[in-house]
């Protein structure tokens, strides 16, 4: 079992062998087209997200010495979360990975506070996961 850690402001990469055998993506040599999803998160009938968006994950492939992409199928993700009157979280799980966005209201603006992933290789029998803490996509309440 190899375990790797590297931090850089504001990010962590860990790198471990799996320990359970769920089918998990295979990357792709080079970028794909990235489909686009709407993804809701609502309380009751109030929408406190929507995010219309095309995800693709990177991540380097150690055997191969080379970055790999994963684009999110839309289709294959369930969408949950939480809506709260300062934070709020959307959720996203597909085979073999995640993302997670915690949003952030703080008038007279509000952003994305933090972005969580983690993903499973098939090919490379490893698992990644990174998170960021920043002030990401700070804009006006009422734009998107």
């Amino acid at each position: 079992m190899t375990n790797t850690t590297t931090t850089h402001p504001g990010t962590q990469s860990t790198i471990i062998a799996p320990t359970t055998t769920t089918a998990r993506p295979t990357l792709a040599p080079q970028p794909s087209p990235i489909p686009t999803g709407t993804y809701t998160v609502s309380n009751g009938t109030r929408t406190c997200i929507r995010a219309v968006m095309g995800l693709q994950l990177m991540a380097q492939n150690p055997q191969k010495k080379q970055m790999e992409y994963m684009a999110v199928n839309p289709n294959a993700t369930e969408t949950s979360g939480s809506c709260g009157m300062v934070q709020s979280e959307l959720n996203l799980t597909f085979s073999g990975g995640f993302i997670n966005f915690t949003f952030v209201k703080q008038a007279p603006t509000y952003y994305v506070s933090k972005i969580e992933a983690r993903l499973e290789l098939s090919s490379a029998g490893m698992f990644y996961y990174a998170a960021i803490h920043e002030k990401l996509f700070t804009t006006k309440l009422g734009n998107s």
